[in-house]
């Protein structure tokens, strides 16, 4: 009998290996470079006390980045089924969200311009592998 393997198959691969977990760890790459650029002499763990909006967008966009893998690995490897479908519910409203911040740094910032469409196009790839990623966990469940 013939064997099928899926490119997202974890019992041969670790969460780390997985494609839409590279992808968040570069989306979140990506957010840390922006942030950087914003708010060049500013502390980043700084950002949320700040009084400039564009500080405060920075913080709530790295922070959406930033939860984005291990939200990933806790869908892997939680055994509760209700736990899994949360943190891919969490996962999705986070990409959202990032989306959502692009926009408002768009708005404010026009040297952001490069890193937004790159992070755009990111999470544009991110949206298309979490989508198959959370259609094949949705069967496991």
């Amino acid at each position: 009998m013939k064997k099928i393997t899926t490119t997202y198959s974890t019992k041969y691969m670790s969460v780390n290996e997985l494609p839409v977990y590279k992808k968040a760890i570069e989306i979140f790459s990506l957010s840390r470079e922006l942030v950087r650029l914003l708010s060049a002499d500013q502390n980043i763990l700084e950002l949320s006390r700040s009084r400039d909006r564009i500080d405060r967008i920075s913080d709530y966009l790295l922070s959406a980045s930033l939860g984005l893998a291990p939200r990933i690995a806790m869908v892997e490897s939680s055994a509760d089924p209700l736990v899994r479908l949360n943190s891919l519910k969490s996962i999705h409203q986070a990409t959202g969200k990032l989306q959502k911040y692009c926009d408002q740094i768009e708005s404010r910032n026009d040297q952001a311009r490069l890193f937004l469409k790159q992070l755009r196009s990111e999470l544009g790839q991110f949206r298309k592998l979490q989508s198959r990623w959370a259609g094949r966990v949705r069967e496991l469940n």
